[in-house]
């Protein structure tokens, strides 16, 4: 799917999500709409439709008729924001209306969050009255997703960007008020611990890349295990982007014989700039990444550390195992199941507390080039 198509998905589960929130704020008789979902829908539909819209109730709290109002741009439109699709509110917001607002604006909208009906019945002389408002400028969530789909690819991506860093807020503020309490609680909202399926490593130590490296299958499950739990605390995302960096890495020979990713390469590939910078500089923080530029007019590149372990040599015999078995890091790392490394251990809570002590020390686990 491309990138576009992508977007396209996310604001439209986005936006499903914020009206079944909505719908059912109303049927709990809850259908005032605060600012927050105003000055939303204000930035949604400036990003969409190219206008200049701005909060009419910023000035005067609960503007007749319209919450919405642009009359600096050529297309002098207004919008009233609302949770209700039923005629009644139609015609209600249309009579609101003022002589001043009509002398304002040529055109006026009526935006349902969620789904209108299929027909209005809107008194003639009133729609007249009303620059010809018709049941056509009565718009929906789904109308609003199609005015969205014909915008190009750097509109869609800003107001996917805008869903991304304000749906939780929403989903917050939406939230509907049961007998003075809210049903999400923070644990809802914040991503939990993965499940870890760990390995006694045996087959990495019986492959070509742990052979000669470890003295026993024991010392590369502690060193295994060291690393796993410093990756197990890192967001999906982050230990997915790790993986993935790591799957397009190339092995560099000679004095310093290690894996590095073009940076440029990554940063063309990666769908959002904003989110890998803010993963990179996680996995920076944490020790997993180093960013190393010779400032020579070329490529950067991003070099990988195992910290939690303080084996020498785990962080080449890692990467070579994950190569020679034509493995994904990336899904290693985002499903935490290290099974392709070996059956479960047998005493996996001694194997855990002797990588809980190995790990979390001094040593990051570089490869042997890296230690010379």
């Amino acid at each position: 799917m491309s990138s576009r198509g992508i977007f396209i998905g996310q604001i439209i589960d986005d936006l499903d999500a914020i009206s079944n929130q909505v719908r059912r704020r109303c049927e709990l008789g809850q259908t005032d709409l605060n600012s927050l979902l105003e000055n939303f829908f204000r930035d949604i539909l400036n990003l969409t439709l190219n206008t200049n819209l701005v909060n009419l109730n910023a000035r005067r709290s609960n503007a007749p008729g319209l919450d919405l109002g642009d009359k600096t741009s050529p297309r002098k439109i207004a919008y009233q924001i609302t949770s209700r699709a039923d005629a009644a509110k139609v015609t209600d917001t249309l009579t609101k209306i003022t002589n001043e607002q009509v002398s304002l604006y040529e055109e006026f909208f009526i935006l349902v969050i969620g789904e209108r009906r299929k027909n209005y019945r809107i008194a003639p002389n009133l729609a007249a009255s009303r620059k010809g408002f018709s049941e056509t400028n009565v718009l929906g969530i789904s109308d609003l997703c199609r005015r969205i789909m014909d915008t190009n690819l750097e509109t869609i991506r800003a107001i996917q960007q805008k869903l991304q860093l304000e749906r939780t807020e929403i989903r917050i503020e939406l939230e509907p008020e049961i007998n003075g309490t809210f049903e999400t609680n923070i644990t809802d909202l914040v991503e939990g611990r993965p499940n870890v399926t760990r390995s006694d490593a045996s087959l990495l130590v019986a492959s070509d890349a742990g052979r000669g490296v470890f003295g026993s299958a024991d010392e590369a499950a502690a060193a295994l295990n060291g690393f796993i739990d410093r990756l197990e605390p890192l967001p999906r995302l982050s230990r997915a982007l790790l993986g993935w960096m790591i799957d397009e890495s190339e092995h560099r020979y000679g004095f310093n014989d290690y894996h590095v990713v073009n940076a440029d390469l990554v940063q063309r590939k990666y769908p959002d700039t904003q989110y890998l910078l803010v993963d990179t500089r996680l996995l920076e923080a944490w020790g997993f990444l180093s960013y190393d530029d010779d400032e020579d007019g070329k490529s950067a590149r991003f070099s990988f550390s195992f910290p939690g372990t303080d084996h020498d040599w785990f962080a080449e015999a890692f990467m070579n195992f994950v190569k020679e078995q034509n493995l994904s890091a990336s899904t290693l790392f985002s499903t935490m199941n290290f099974s392709a490394f070996g059956p479960l251990p047998v005493v996996s809570a001694s194997v855990t507390t002797r990588a809980k002590k190995a790990g979390r020390v001094k040593s990051t686990g570089r490869s042997k080039a890296q230690k010379r």
